[in-house]
C-alpha cells in the first residue's frame, strides 16, 4: 500500500531524491530546495544564493552532516544534530540565526561544473562523489583528487551512482560498466573495471547498493538486476529477460526482498529467496510512471519519490493478495514453499515455482513469474485445515466429509472419515508428534499413527465437544483447545486441564503456538490473550495493549513475533517487551483484512501469512533489526521566545527563566499515532502525556533540570526510548556562594574591624585621658614648680615695692593664669582665643621677670579654631627653660598663622651653657595625643637658629 505524502504545503516543490539520517530524519531534495521530514511536515533548509537555480540531485550522510550536491556542481552540508526551531516570535534575525541553511562546501581545488550524481564514504573516512562528465572526486587528508577516463582509466566520465563495498572499495556506476576505485596512500590510485567480460550482461549501469553482507546490488539499462559477489567479483544472482524498462534505483531489505524502481515501470519486487519478480499490478495508479529515487527507513517502510516529484511510502513488511478465491478458511505453506489454501470452494494449490538453473549463479526470469500468484483447484471440499507431515504429505481438514491425505501434487492418497473411526466428520484442526496424528474435530479428538495406515482411535479423556487446536510442541506435549473445557495437554499418556488462569476462567481455547523459548502461548474466545512458561501464567487483555480480547488466530514469526490475529487486524507482540504492540492495520500500511479462525501459518522463511475474507495478507521477516518504537529527539530550545543554540549552551541567567522545548517522535509508520510523556526533572512532580509536540516552562527558578521526552505508538511507556538535555539556570549574584561567601567574610571583616577599631578607638581614648592626665598634670606641676613660685614671689615682691599698682596687677595675671589651668585641664579642646590668653597672661609674669630679655610676638590674624588645653602655652614654658635670656640676648618666641591649618610657634635658640635637665614629657606628649587623635601630626623643626613647632588647629 504505497501512499502519497501530502506536498500542498511546498509551493510545488518537486522531490528529487530522498534519504534518511542515522538519527531518523528523512531529508528531502527537490527541485528548488532541500527539507526535513518528521513524518507530519517539512521544514525547508534555508539555501544560499549559489544553490538558488540548481536542484539537488544527491545526498548523503558523512561526519554528523547532511552532504547535498546540486545540478551545477555545487556541494552544500549542513549539521544533522543542528536546531531547528519553529517560529515563535517573528523575530526573524533571531530565527534566522538559528534556522537551518544549507553552507556551500568550499576548497582551495574548487568544485566541479557538473551535475553531482552520487555520494560515497571508504573505510578511512574518504569522501567519494560522482559527477555527470566530469569522472569521480575523493577528498582526502584535506586535499582533492580527480578520478577520469584520459588519466586513470575510468571506464566513463558519466557516472550514475556509487557504492561501497564490505573492502572499503568504492564502485562507481557508469555508461561503459563498473570502475572499482581505492586509494590506500596520498595520491596513490588504484582502479579496476568490470564490464560484460567480468559477467556484467549489460554496460551501461545505472544504480547501485550495498547488502548488510558489502556485496553489490547492481540495475542495468536493459539486463535488470544483478548480484556482485565483493570477494570474487563474479554475479550470483541475476535476473534474465528483464521485461522492464531501465533500473534506476534500488532498495535491498535484508536477504529476502529487492526492490527496483525503474524509468517507466514503476517499482518492481524481487523475492529473493524464490526468485519471483513482481510488479505493481496493472491498474495500480504507480504502475506505469518512473522511480527517481528509493530509500528504506530504519523502521522497515520503503520511501519512492517518482515521477513528476511525487513523495510515497509503503510498509512492504506488509502485502496483501487476492488469489481469486474468497474466504480463506485454512492456509499452508510446504517445504517447496509452495501455498495450499482451503474455503468454501475447494482446496487450492499454488502453480509451481521458477526453478534455480544450476551453476554458482542464481538466475530468475520475470517472464515466468507475472506477479500474480496462480492457483489450481486439488479437490472440491470445504476445506478448514491444513497440516504438512514430515514426509511431505498434505493433510486436509474438510467440515463433514473428514481428512484428505495428498502428495506433493495434490493427489488425493488417503481418506479418513466417521466411517474409518473419526470422531467427527468436521476436522478443525491436524497436528502431529513425529509417531502420532491428532485429529481435532466437533466431536471430540482421534489419533493415529503417523503414516496414516493405523486404526483412528477417539481420545475419551477430551470427551465428545468442539476442539478448535491441537498442538504439538518441542518437549512432545501435545496441547488442545477446547470448547468449554478450557486447556489440555496431554504428557507421558495422561491429560490435564487449565481451567484457570490468573483469576481468569478458562473455557473456549481457539490457537495454541510456541515461541523460540519454549513458552506456550494461547488465545480465547474473549478473554484475552495467556502465556504459559514452566507452570506459570501470564495474562494480556486491552489493558495491555492488546487491540481485542476475541482473538481468531496465533503465529510465530521467525524473529520471535508473536502474531495475534483479530476480525479487523492483528497484533505484533514482542515477547521481550510484553507491553509493546503493534497493531496492523491501514493507518500503519498494513493491509485492512481480518483474519479467519486459525487460517494461519509461517513460511520456511519466518513470515507469517494470514488468510482472510478478502485474500491473504503477509507480515513479513526480514532478517535486518527495524526499530519498533518512535524514537524521540528534542528538536529546539526557546529561552524567553527566542531560539538558542541548546546544543553548545546549557547554562543560563537567572532572568533567562522561560523556555520552551519543542520535540519530534519520529514514527514514520504511523506518526499521528505518536503520543509523548515529558518531563522536566527538577520541576515537575510527575510525567505529563501529551500529543502536543511542545512544552513550555514560565518563570523557572534557579537550580539544575533535565527535560525528559519519551515516545509511543500504542500509549505504554514501559521501556521506549527517550531523548534528554541537562541545563542549569544559575541563581543571581546576590544568591551565589561566592557572593554570600564574600558577604560573610566582608561581614566578619566588618565586625573584627569594627571590634577591633572600638578596641583601638577605646585604647587611644584611654591614653588620650592618660596623656592628658599626665600633662595636665606636668603643666600643673611646673606651675607650682618650687623654683616657678620662689621667681614668681620674687618678682611680686620687688613690684610691691617698686610699684605696688603693678603689682595688683601682677597678682591678677598670675591668679587668672592658675584659674585658667584649673578650668581648661578637663576639656578635650579649646578655642585658639582662649589658649592665647592663658599664654598672653603666662607671658605677662614672664615679662616682668625677665623685662627686655622676653619678647612675645603674636600675629594671628583673626584666626579661629581649637587646640589642645596649655599646647602653646607649653611649648613658651619650653623655650623659656631651654634658652638664655637676657637684655643683650632677648628670646623672642613668634605664634602665628600661615593659614594652612597650623598655629606656628617659633623662637630663636640660645641655649644654655648648663641646660637644665628635661623631663621630655611635654612636647612629646603633646605629638602623641594628637596622634592619638588621628589628626594632622604636630610638625617639629630645629635649623639651629631657630626652634619651630607647628600645633594642627
Amino acid at each position: 500500500m504505497f501512499r502519497p505524502q501530502p506536498l500542498r504545503t511546498l509551493g510545488g516543490a518537486k522531490m528529487t531524491v530522498v534519504l534518511q539520517d542515522s538519527h531518523g530524519w528523512l531529508w528531502c531534495g527537490a527541485g528548488k530546495g532541500l527539507f526535513r521530514f518528521d513524518g507530519l511536515s517539512f521544514q525547508p533548509i534555508g539555501l544560499a544564493d549559489t544553490f538558488s537555480n540548481a536542484s539537488v540531485t544527491a545526498l548523503f550522510e558523512s561526519q554528523g552532516r547532511i552532504w547535498a550536491g546540486f545540478s551545477n556542481g555545487a556541494i552544500g552540508h549542513v549539521p544533522i544534530a543542528g536546531n531547528f526551531p519553529p517560529a515563535l516570535t517573528g523575530d526573524v534575525e533571531a530565527e534566522k540565526k538559528y534556522a537551518p541553511h544549507l553552507s556551500l562546501w568550499q576548497i582551495e581545488e574548487g568544485l566541479p561544473k557538473q551535475k553531482i550524481t552520487a555520494f560515497a564514504e571508504d573505510k578511512s573516512g574518504g569522501c567519494w562523489f560522482g559527477t555527470y562528465g566530469e569522472g569521480l572526486y575523493v577528498w582526502k587528508n584535506n586535499r582533492l583528487y580527480q578520478f577520469n577516463v584520459a588519466d586513470d582509466g575510468l571506464a566513463s566520465n558519466d557516472i550514475y551512482a556509487l557504492a561501497t563495498d564490505a573492502q572499503g572499495r568504492i564502485w562507481a556506476a557508469t555508461d561503459a560498466g563498473i570502475s572499482i576505485c581505492t586509494m590506500p596512500e596520498m595520491g596513490k590510485k588504484h582502479l579496476q573495471n568490470l564490464s560484460i567480460t567480468n559477467g556484467l550482461p549489460d554496460e551501461i549501469v545505472t544504480a547501485l547498493v550495498a547488502d548488510k553482507q558489502g556485496n553489490i546490488w547492481v540495475g542495468t539499462h536493459e539486463k535488470g538486476v544483478l548480484c556482485f559477489d565483493a570477494a570474487t567479483l563474479r554475479p550470483s544472482f541475476q535476473t534474465q529477460n528483464w521485461a522492464f524498462e531501465a533500473v534506476t534505483c534500488l532498495a535491498v531489505f535484508g536477504s529476502r526482498e529487492l526492490w527496483v524502481g525503474t524509468s517507466r515501470d514503476g517499482l518492481v519486487r524481487i523475492d529473493l529467496a524464490s526468485g519471483e519478480v513482481q510488479p505493481l499490478p496493472e491498474g495500480h495508479a504507480l504502475r506505469h510512471i518512473k522511480a527517481h529515487s528509493l530509500c528504506k527507513d530504519r523502521e522497515g517502510l520503503l520511501w519512492a519519490v517518482l515521477d513528476k516529484g511525487a513523495l510515497y511510502s509503503a510498509n512492504v513488511r506488509f502485502g496483501f493478495w487476492q488469489p481469486g478465491f474468497p474466504n480463506i478458511q485454512a492456509l499452508l505453506t510446504d517445504s517447496q514453499g509452495r501455498f495450499w489454501a482451503g474455503c468454501q470452494g475447494g482446496l487450492f494449490l499454488q502453480k509451481s515455482t521458477p526453478e534455480l538453473r544450476s551453476g554458482a549463479t542464481h538466475v530468475f526470469s520475470p517472464e515466468r513469474s507475472s506477479g500474480v500468484r496462480d492457483f489450481q483447484k486439488i479437490i472440491n471440499q470445504n476445506v478448514i485445515s491444513l497440516w504438512e507431515s514430515p514426509t511431505g504429505e498434505i493433510w486436509a481438514g474438510t467440515f463433514g466429509n473428514g481428512v484428505f491425505v495428498l502428495d506433493q501434487q495434490g493427489r488425493v492418497l488417503r481418506q479418513f472419515s466417521e466411517r474409518h473411526g473419526l470422531a467427527n466428520g468436521s476436522v478443525l484442526s491436524i497436528g502431529g508428534d513425529g509417531q502420532n496424528v491428532w485429529l481435532a474435530t466437533l466431536g471430540g479428538v482421534s489419533a493415529m499413527n503417523m503414516d496414516g495406515r493405523g486404526k483412528l482411535q477417539v481420545q475419551p479423556e477430551l470427551g465428545t465437544s468442539y476442539v478448535y487446536k491441537v498442538f504439538t510442541d518441542s518437549h512432545g506435549r501435545v496441547w488442545f483447545g477446547t470448547d468449554g473445557k478450557g486447556l489440555a495437554v496431554m504428557e507421558n499418556g495422561s491429560v490435564h486441564f487449565f481451567t484457570e488462569a490468573k483469576g481468569a476462567i478458562l473455557k473456549t481455547i481457539y490457537s495454541i503456538v510456541e515461541d523460540k523459548r519454549g513458552r506456550i502461548w494461547f488465545s480465547t474466545d474473549r478473554e484475552g490473550l495467556f502465556c504459559f512458561d514452566n507452570g506459570v501464567f501470564q495474562r494480556f487483555t486491552t489493558e495491555n495493549g492488546l487491540h481485542n480480547q476475541s482473538i481468531t488466530g496465533l503465529a510465530v514469526d521467525g524473529k520471535g513475533l508473536i502474531v495475534i490475529g483479530y476480525e479487523n487486524g492483528f497484533d505484533l507482540l514482542n515477547p521481550e517487551r510484553v507491553n509493546h504492540l503493534m497493531f496492523c492495520d491501514a493507518s500503519i500500511g498494513a493491509p485492512s483484512s481480518g483474519v479467519n479462525l486459525n487460517a494461519i501459518c509461517q513460511d520456511a522463511l519466518g513470515n507469517v501469512w494470514l488468510g482472510g475474507k478478502e485474500g491473504i495478507m503477509r507480515s513479513a521477516a526480514f532478517d535486518e533489526a527495524f526499530v519498533d518504537d518512535p524514537r524521540p529527539s528534542i528538536t529546539a530550545v526557546s529561552v524567553l521566545l527566542k531560539a538558542v543554540d541548546f546544543l553548545s549552551i546549557s547554562t543560563y541567567s537567572y532572568s533567562d527563566n522561560y523556555f520552551i522545548f519543542n520535540f519530534a517522535g519520529l514514527w514514520f509508520t504511523n506518526p499521528e499515532s505518536v503520543s509523548y510523556r515529558y518531563k522536566l526533572e527538577g520541576f515537575d512532580p510527575d510525567w505529563k502525556v501529551s500529543k502536543d509536540h511542545l512544552a513550555s516552562y514560565p518563570s523557572l527558578t534557579p537550580g539544575h533540570y533535565t527535560f525528559r521526552v519519551q515516545t509511543s505508538e500504542h500509549g505504554n511507556f514501559e521501556k521506549v526510548p527517550e531523548a534528554s538535555w541537562s541545563f542549569v539556570i544559575k541563581p543571581p549574584y546576590w544568591q551565589e556562594w561566592w557572593f554570600v561567601l564574600l558577604c560573610l567574610a566582608s561581614g566578619t571583616g566588618l565586625i573584627l574591624f569594627f571590634v577591633r577599631n572600638r578596641e583601638a578607638t577605646l585604647k587611644r581614648e584611654a591614653q588620650f585621658k592618660r596623656e592628658r592626665v599626665e600633662s595636665q598634670f606636668e603643666a600643673l606641676k611646673s606651675q607650682i614648680n618650687p623654683h616657678f613660685l620662689f621667681n614668681s614671689f620674687n618678682t611680686l615682691i620687688t613690684i610691691i615695692e617698686e610699684n605696688p599698682k603693678v603689682a595688683v596687677e601682677y597678682v591678677e595675671h598670675l591668679s587668672d593664669f592658675y584659674r585658667n589651668i584649673i578650668v581648661y585641664r578637663e576639656r578635650d579642646f579649646i578655642s585658639l582665643q582662649e589658649e592665647m590668653e592663658l599664654v598672653r597672661s603666662f607671658s605677662f609674669l614672664l615679662q616682668k621677670r625677665y623685662e627686655e630679655g622676653f619678647r612675645l610676638v603674636s600675629s594671628l590674624n583673626g584666626q579661629t579654631g581649637q587646640v589642645m588645653p596649655l599646647a602653646l602655652q607649653m611649648l613658651v614654658e619650653n623655650a623659656v627653660k631651654h634658652n638664655v635670656i637676657t637684655a643683650s640676648k632677648p628670646l623672642t618666641v613668634e605664634i602665628f598663622s600661615e593659614k594652612d591649618g597650623y598655629v606656628t610657634i617659633r623662637n630663636n635658640i640660645q641655649k644654655k651653657i648648663r641646660p637644665e635637665a628635661s623631663t621630655r614629657f611635654g612636647l612629646q606628649s603633646l605629638i602623641n595625643r594628637y596622634q592619638l587623635l588621628g589628626e594632622r601630626p604636630v610638625i617639629v623643626n630645629d635649623n639651629g637658629a631657630f626652634f619651630t613647632v607647628k600645633v594642627p588647629i
